[in-house]
């Protein structure tokens, strides 16, 4: 399969080239799925990159980090002027990271019970102040980080969104608003929002929002201006192996395109690249395998060497959990395994100290799972053109959704119960 399509818009929306261009000082920027959050965090960040100052542009995801590296690296003519290749090269290196990994360079790992006062000291012990430091996905870091920011630059920048706060770090829908105040209480900060759609149908965002149905935010952004397009495909009665076949049947049938392989956890991950690379199928992941045959995969925790590859050259189709898909965006997105959905739903997350397994915690008291239903409405709003949702059974969350679709007269989502080849 081909490489992986960075896209990176050149021709700028008002508001877009507003964030950008209009606010000199510290910015927050807004906005749902496909409005351009990411595209605006780095044009600002190339701002002070091109004027040789030390900038800082920081992801939470890995997988996203990969991406905006990717587009840095692919469209490093168009956006970097007149720098040379090897000052590009560092910028690219040095310059974009994940959080989590510059954190631990001062010896301990980014953990989200941490609290102001350690979030102060380890900030001072980097003993560095930078001219702008950006934050893409700011939701997903903490309070804490965003109450100190200024201690690491004279200037910050977060894109953040309510509805894909995935981690819980938050009180529910109040993420934008937490980090403006903490940034607020330290400089002045301007708020920007970006309120178009440019990634999703008509169809797949309106089906994508029925897994948030108490988002009052989510359920009134207007989609009028949105394409239209194919109504996602719902494939239920499908074995395991079915499923894995039709998959296989979807990257077959579109080469060109981006494929995103959604699902819940790093083994079933696993799952789909072992079936990809069996013998009769023929695909690998590795960096010697012939273009048609091809893909990438990720999932925390993987073996290092594995994740390089990734890094170092992305390829599609893709395979990640919905923890990791955040900020990527496919022409095709296939979720399998969709009944796992229900388990995941109701599936403590579990984190190790001193030998006992403890259950996570949310911002606000309760028990983190495993799922949101935020998650399967980022999954969901990844796809541009085609959405694919397979299951041996139809869950309750996806009898809700659609029975939610329907009450509310928006698209009618077609239900296939096709009896497939296999």
């Amino acid at each position: 399969m081909p490489d992986f399509i960075f896209r990176l818009p050149l021709k700028l929306t008002d508001a877009q080239r507003l964030a950008i261009d209009d606010y000199d000082g510290s910015l927050v920027v807004t906005g749902g799925p496909g409005s351009g959050k990411t595209t605006v965090t780095i044009f600002r960040f190339l701002t002070p990159v091109k004027n040789n100052q030390n900038a800082l542009l920081f992801t939470y995801n890995r997988t996203l980090l990969a991406s905006i590296k990717g587009i840095l690296r692919n469209k490093a003519e168009e956006l970097f002027g007149d720098l040379d290749e090897q000052t590009i090269k560092l910028v690219i290196e040095n310059k974009v990271s994940s959080f989590y990994k510059w954190y631990a360079q001062g010896g301990q790992w980014f953990d989200s019970s941490l609290d102001e006062t350690q979030i102060e000291q380890r900030f001072r012990n980097t003993g560095r102040i930078y001219r702008e430091i950006f934050f893409d996905e700011a939701q997903d870091l903490t309070p804490a980080v965003f109450a100190k920011a200024f201690m690491l630059a004279e200037k910050v920048t977060c894109g953040a969104d309510n509805a894909q706060d995935l981690q819980s770090n938050f009180p529910p829908d109040e993420a934008l608003s937490i980090i403006l105040e903490k940034l607020r209480n330290q400089k002045h900060t301007d708020l920007q929002p970006l309120e178009q759609n440019f990634r999703n149908t008509k169809e797949i965002f309106e089906f994508a929002r029925g897994f948030v149905p108490d988002d009052e935010i989510v359920q009134y952004i207007d989609t009028s201006d949105l394409q239209n397009g194919e109504n996602p495909e719902i494939l239920d009665n499908l074995s395991t192996d079915a499923q894995l076949s039709k998959i296989k049947e979807i990257i077959e049938a579109n080469p060109a395109s981006n494929i995103g392989i959604l699902v819940n956890y790093g083994n079933q991950v696993v799952d789909i690249k072992n079936y990809l690379e069996k013998p009769e199928n023929g695909y690998s992941c590795q960096p010697n395998s012939t273009d048609n045959r091809t893909f990438s995969y990720y999932y925390n925790g993987m073996p290092q060497a594995e994740e390089q590859i990734m890094f170092d050259r992305m390829k599609t189709p893709f395979i990640c959990t919905y923890d990791s898909c955040k900020g990527l965006e496919f022409d095709i997105v296939i979720m399998p395994f969709f009944n796992d959905a229900e388990r995941a739903l109701a599936k403590p997350r579990k984190k190790k100290i001193n030998n006992t397994w403890i259950e996570e915690k949310n911002a606000d008291g309760s028990t983190k799972m495993w799922a949101t239903r935020n998650h399967y409405y980022v999954g969901a709003t990844r796809a541009r053109t085609q959405l694919y949702l397979l299951c041996y059974q139809k869950p309750q969350l996806l009898i809700d959704l659609l029975e939610f679709i329907s009450s509310n007269n928006q698209s009618q989502i077609n239900l296939f119960d096709d009896d497939l080849p296999f």
